[in-house]
């Protein structure tokens, strides 16, 4: 048995997952270099969005490009006017100052954290990719000289996208 098919999606998979990270980490350093605000909350806005971007798709129905593209538009202005609501009521009251920043900032992880769970209960929802094409992945036998496809291990074209994405914006926000 061929390790090399296996150890690339297993890459592609963790690519994947790092890219959504990445993705996050930058929405986190740029709170913190304009701001100079350390939200503990990051993450949980980060849910929050995702939640409201399933609630969005699922009730939009439809072609999933739809519901997608409306909870792409939808919900991160729902997520912003919450978190802009957070920054005036307990933030602003506090004057950013760092330590009751942080203090205030973990309050508000569990506020949001317990109310969405309380609404939507502990089960992990998905938006459905807009477009979610099987992509083979090919391997080349040095032995033979020729590509095959081994076990039929293949990924989807919406996870490619998200890489290039993540890509496009980390670039964007570097340079």
């Amino acid at each position: 048995m061929d390790f090399g098919p296996h150890l690339l999606l297993a890459l592609i998979e963790g690519a994947v997952g790092a890219a959504v990270l990445a993705l996050t980490a930058v929405g986190l350093g740029l709170v913190f270099g304009v701001m100079r605000v350390v939200n503990v909350a990051h993450g949980e806005f980060f849910m929050l969005g995702a939640v409201f971007a399933w609630v969005v798709a699922t009730t939009i129905g439809g072609h999933p490009a739809i519901g997608f593209i409306a909870a792409l538009l939808i919900a991160p202005l729902i997520t912003g006017a919450i978190a802009a609501l957070a920054d005036m009521t307990v933030l602003k009251r506090i004057d950013y100052d760092p330590e009751r920043t942080i203090v205030a900032t973990i309050g508000l992880l569990y506020i949001i954290q317990q109310a969405t769970l309380m609404t939507y209960g502990p089960e992990a929802r998905a938006v459905e990719p807009p477009f979610n094409h099987r992509i083979a992945i090919p391997w080349y036998d040095g032995t033979v000289g020729e590509w095959f496809y081994p076990w039929g291990l293949s990924t989807t074209s919406y996870k490619l996208f998200v890489i290039a994405a993540a890509i496009a914006v980390l670039v964007g926000v570097w340079a």
